[in-house]
């Protein structure tokens, strides 16, 4: 028999956004994200034996491989891997660690695309964030503000000389109803605290032209962090329900007075002592993402999930929470720290570090063979029958937190709707009420 020919997915050219929307994490951004990283994608024809990157380079490319076969080779020049073009490996960018692992050859005519791997990871940390959470809203006085706001656990960190450059730099703003005070898709500049008033947070349904709510803010609530934590745009628009006072503060200022004094970084030594004598590693990335390489015994709750899931970590527990390059860890860290978690951030994430992490073997297909990222046979490389209850268990595991976070999601959506159901009956009595006293009005005249 003849060596088989690789799976072609395209007959000359690449020339349609199916196989890239299929791309891991690709497949998770919104249409208008996927359409900013489409634009960015650099689509190229290599030849056989042409090399894609050599072993410690450091270029932040995410690169994926569309057509063709290309091999993984050590440093002695002896292939240790083979990817083929229309597999499961193939989905997810290649050898993908920074500075490189492995060198990569084409072993076939190919076709790859490549991304900045910073833009990439600037992209998931917008769609993932949320400006802010649901609040109920209670009656506060106008001295109440900033007794809350300091209460809260993010501030009552906060040193006293930074409590006091806190206060001096904020700057009051008044608004009246209706006004937009943040809108989606702006730069982030300022972090906001009601001072007075009321504010409703809504988002934009990706390609459904309106408005979805997601929370109501009251005096003491802040909003506007995460776009500044992630460096990125606003995820969502804040408009003024009534007449009101916000405080604001810089982008500047609140990095250097709130993010640096909330967000602490360690190095990879650092995480590693800290997780043998009893902290935990969060994986604030996509299932995705967690699911082909992750570190040992590492939780794994989305960035865009953390509010909801907050219930599944331990206060009493150290969380070191990673992702590729620091960027969604740092917004997912300064929203636990709001919280009262004890968290850090790994220090550049994991492209900065070589952390020898495991990953799941794919799981098979129905209809066809699972593809992976294919080791050559060696004497070593046989894996131990009592290996197989041990990873049927930890895939039980995963499944389980999953469909807790899943669980979590859907009380938040109902506790969502709860909260309009109620605000609409609210709304409802006072119109009952203003129909009576124009009718009593009515009568008198």
């Amino acid at each position: 028999m003849g060596t088989p020919k690789p799976h072609i997915l395209f007959s000359k050219r690449f020339n349609g956004q199916e196989i890239l929307r299929d791309l891991i994490p690709l497949n998770a951004l919104s249409e208008d994200r996927f359409r900013e990283i489409a634009a960015s994608l650099t689509i190229q024809d290599v030849s056989s034996g042409r090399y894609l990157f050599g072993e410690g380079d450091r270029d932040n490319r995410s690169i994926y491989l569309l057509d063709g076969v290309v091999n993984f080779l050590d440093r002695n020049g002896k292939v240790t891997g083979v990817v083929s073009a229309g597999t499961d490996p193939a989905r997810y960018p290649l050898a993908n660690r920074q500075p490189r692992m492995v060198t990569a050859r084409a072993a076939t005519k190919a076709v790859i695309a490549s991304v900045d791997s910073t833009l990439l990871d600037v992209m998931l940390t917008l769609d993932q964030s949320t400006e802010t959470g649901a609040v109920d809203i209670k009656a506060h006085t106008e001295q109440d503000w900033m007794t809350r706001m300091l209460q809260s656990d993010a501030f009552a960190r906060l040193s006293p000389s930074d409590i006091q450059r806190l206060i001096q730099a904020l700057q009051p703003v008044t608004y009246s109803a209706g006004d937009t005070v943040i809108r989606q898709g702006d730069e982030g500049d300022y972090f906001y605290i009601i001072r007075e008033g009321a504010c409703s947070v809504t988002r934009l349904a990706s390609g459904k032209g309106w408005d979805v709510p997601l929370a109501e803010l009251a005096t003491g609530d802040c909003f506007g962090e995460d776009a500044l934590v992630s460096d990125g745009t606003r995820n969502a628009t804040v408009t003024m329900l009534t007449d009101g006072v916000l405080m604001r503060l810089s982008k500047q200022q609140f990095l250097d007075i709130l993010k640096k004094q909330l967000v602490h970084y360690v190095s990879y030594g650092l995480a590693l002592e800290g997780t043998r004598a009893g902290d935990r590693w969060l994986d604030v990335r996509l299932a995705e993402e967690h699911a082909n390489g992750a570190m040992e015994d590492s939780i794994n709750i989305p960035l865009a999930a953390i509010r909801a899931n907050t219930s599944r970590l331990d206060p009493e527990i150290r969380y070191i929470v990673y992702c590729d390059t620091g960027r969604r860890s740092a917004a997912a860290a300064f929203l636990l720290t709001q919280r009262g978690f004890d968290v850090a951030v790994l220090e550049g994430g994991l492209n900065e570090n070589t952390p020898d992490i495991t990953a799941e073997e794919p799981a098979a297909a129905a209809a066809a063979p699972a593809a992976s990222v294919t080791p050559l046979p060696t004497a070593a490389a046989a894996v131990p029958a009592s290996a197989e209850p041990q990873q049927r268990e930890g895939r039980m595991k995963q499944i389980k937190e999953e469909l807790a976070a899943l669980r979590a999601e859907v009380q938040g959506y109902a506790e969502r709707v709860a909260q309009l159901e109620a605000a609409c009956r609210q709304e409802q009595h006072a119109r009952v009420g203003l129909l009576a006293k124009i009718d009593a009005l009515l009568e008198r005249l």
